[in-house]
């Protein structure tokens, strides 16, 4: 079992006898504010092929908002995620007409980032609100080299090495708590499938004293479990 499998349990498992205490007769039940942003970070677990090549957990943040319908019980909304999936950090050699330094810091960062559409079934409008998700959008996985020279403020070369896209789609749940009316903290999940894409081996990364990156690929399917926990503002 992946370690760190048993945060959903934590994340998720709020005491249900605060729900129980959720007063439905209060004048926050009738307070549904025009829109809520949230932001926080993100643990995501690999599934099925996905985890058996990639074998690691992905690390970040992400944010999203949402908007309810007027008279009924649904939101809809837009989320975008960022985990890192691989980097590495060099000093390399430049010989560049106008630049005196003869050194600079090379980093090369590989990333997922996530861009999903939702509809979300929100009942209930007291302190604490149970949440489910549909879920459908696209995840881009790329590679970008950054050559920096001290004294300079603009990077000496920022280009991208590798990039790939995957449709996502899926479900997810969470539960928000409302600490007053502006401010609220959420804890959820997004189990999403994910079609197949090319992602840079993260062992496999190396750079040359010259500056030349090398990196192998490699090609599954995208499936994953993301799990978030964060802080939400009501506006």
């Amino acid at each position: 079992m992946r370690p760190f499998a048993p945060l959903l349990v934590l994340l998720l498992g709020t005491h249900p006898v605060i729900a129980q205490r959720n007063d439905q007769g209060s004048s926050d039940n009738n307070d549904r504010r025009p829109m809520t942003v949230s932001l926080g970070m993100r643990l995501g677990i690999p599934r099925g092929e996905f985890d058996r090549v990639y074998d690691r957990e992905l690390f970040g943040l992400g944010g999203n908002f949402s908007v309810p319908f007027r008279r009924l019980p649904f939101e809809w909304g837009l989320d975008v995620g960022w985990q890192r999936m691989g980097s590495t950090e060099t000093t390399v050699a430049i010989n560049e007409e106008f630049i005196d330094a003869t050194e600079a810091e090379l980093d090369l960062n590989a990333d997922m980032w996530a861009y999903h559409t939702f509809m979300r079934f929100k009942p209930l409008r007291g302190r604490v609100c149970p949440y489910v998700d549909g879920i459908a959008g696209f995840r881009t996985f790329s590679a970008r080299t950054k050559i920096r020279v001290d004294g300079l403020e603009e990077p000496l070369s920022n280009e991208r090495n590798a990039m790939d896209a995957a449709f996502s789609f899926g479900w997810g749940a969470g539960l928000m708590v409302k600490l007053n009316n502006t401010v609220n903290i959420e804890a959820g999940f997004q189990k999403l499938e994910g079609t197949e894409v090319s992602y840079v081996d993260p062992h496999s990364i190396s750079v040359s004293p010259e500056g030349v990156v090398g990196f192998g690929t490699l090609t599954s399917n995208s499936d994953i479990l993301s799990i978030h926990l964060g802080i939400g503002f009501n506006f």
